[in-house]
C-alpha cells in the first residue's frame, strides 16, 4: 500500500469520527477522546491505526494491508451503527437530568434546613 492512499484513508476515518463524535484533531488524540465509548474490539483495531498513524508521520514503516484492512473495516463498522443525532439528544437528556437531580437536592437540603432551625 501506498503512504498516500494509508493517509487518505485514514483522514477520511478521522473525518468520520469527528462527524459522529464531535471530537477533532489527529486520530490518536480522537481514540483517547472516545476510547471508554468503543467496544474491546474496535478498540484495539483503533489502536492499531493510530500505530499505523504514528509509524506513517515518522517516515513510512511497512504496513499490513491486511490488518489494516480489517481494523479500519471494524472502526468503520461500528461507526455507521451509530446516530450522531441520537448521541446528541442522549447527551443533552443527560445534562438536564443532572441539573434537575441536583435542584430537588438543593431544595431538599434547604427545606431541612429550615425545618431544623425553625420557622421562628
Amino acid at each position: 500500500m501506498e503512504t498516500h492512499d494509508l493517509s487518505s484513508r485514514l483522514g477520511s476515518l478521522r473525518a468520520e469520527i469527528a462527524l459522529k463524535y464531535g471530537v477533532g484533531g489527529s486520530l490518536g488524540s480522537q481514540v483517547r477522546a472516545i476510547r471508554r465509548t468503543l467496544p474491546k474490539y474496535e478498540r484495539r483495531q483503533a489502536e492499531s491505526l493510530v500505530r499505523v498513524e504514528a509509524a506513517l508521520e515518522a517516515g513510512g514503516a511497512d504496513v499490513d494491508p491486511q490488518a489494516f484492512e480489517r481494523a479500519e473495516t471494524a472502526l468503520l463498522m461500528h461507526l455507521d451503527e451509530l446516530d450522531a443525532a441520537a448521541r446528541r439528544t442522549r447527551r443533552a437528556v443527560d445534562i438536564a437530568m443532572n441539573v434537575l437531580v441536583n435542584l430537588v437536592l438543593a431544595v431538599a437540603a434547604l427545606l431541612a434546613l429550615w425545618l431544623y432551625l425553625g420557622p421562628d
